[in-house]
């Protein structure tokens, strides 16, 4: 693991707003940018909705800068309002005094079916979301796009691929596999279809990179946040078996094409210079200690 870099192009005493600073990757946000040296400043959760006091916020605290980490995973609620979130966001830019340059946080899941099959994919690579939010990311992505190329905002997109770390919702993977690892108490679990490939990121790896294009990125554009490791989920649980003494079998029989889906993170890297700084056994050795110190809290309330 590398040190964190600093930033070639720090604004000095930059302020950083964070909407979703409470979530998942909205708190690593938070604390990266604290070790990147600016001020960060999370969102009053009240104002999402309500473009004209989003507005005022933004202009009591004038921030050069923003990433919106809100968001609503999949069953979580309305994946819908995902769309309404972001709508508010361009509403406030276009009524604030001080508007800030905004990076929009994407999902993986809009590539959908237009995946490559045969290498990382791409930002040209076709959209074609095959859920419900896929389709609503993709919504909200367009959206910011129209507001740059429309209002000339200073907006981009971050596609963020698939997420690992402290702090992950116990139903997402491969928080999910953790947990039955550990349940499993050096047995074995059951699982689903193992043969799709992702491309897993430490939950630190992905705010830095939210945070380099919010510095150094490019209006208008969107970049994968991605690594460019492909991962099968079967050897993500035999890594997880590794290290916690469980076993796995699966229910399901690989049937159809395989699905595919890990990105190229060549934009990203050539815009802001940003590595990750966690190889993949790095990122999960810290997820699984994360579950088993969680595990530990709850078991001596």
């Amino acid at each position: 693991m590398q040190d964190s870099p600093a930033p070639a192009s720090r604004p000095q005493g930059a302020t950083l707003l964070v909407t979703g600073a409470t979530g998942f990757l909205g708190r690593a946000v938070m604390a990266r940018a604290r070790a990147w040296g600016l001020r960060a400043v999370p969102a009053p959760r009240a104002l999402f909705g309500a473009a004209r006091g989003f507005a005022e916020f933004l202009d009591e605290v004038q921030p050069s800068h923003a990433i919106d980490a809100a968001g609503i995973l999949p069953g979580r609620g309305d994946v819908a309002g995902n769309v309404a979130l972001t709508r508010c966001w361009i509403e406030a830019l276009g009524q604030a005094r001080a508007a800030p340059r905004l990076v929009l946080t994407g999902s993986a899941a809009v590539y959908g079916s237009g995946a490559a099959p045969d290498r990382a994919t791409r930002e040209d690579d076709p959209m074609r979301p095959v859920s419900d939010y896929g389709r609503a990311k993709l919504a909200a992505l367009e959206l910011g796009r129209e507001a740059h190329a429309r209002a000339g905002h200073d907006i981009q997109t971050g596609i963020v691929f698939n997420l690992i770390g402290a702090g992950q919702a116990p139903h997402m993977a491969p928080r999910v596999f953790i947990e039955r690892a550990l349940a499993a108490r050096g047995g074995t679990f059951e699982v689903g279809q193992v043969d799709a490939v992702r491309d897993f990121m430490d939950i630190e790896d992905a705010a830095e990179a939210l945070i380099a294009l919010a510095l150094r990125g490019r209006a208008g554009e969107i970049c994968n946040v991605a690594t460019g490791r492909p991962t099968r989920i079967g050897d993500l649980l035999d890594a997880i078996g590794a290290a916690t003494g469980a076993g796995w079998e699966s229910g399901s029989a690989g049937e159809g094409s395989a699905d595919i889906c890990y990105g190229d993170p060549a934009r990203l890297v050539a815009q802001t210079g940003w590595q990750p700084r966690h190889d993949f056994e790095t990122a999960l050795a810290r997820a699984i200690a994360a579950v088993r110190a969680n595990r530990g809290a709850e078991a001596e309330r």
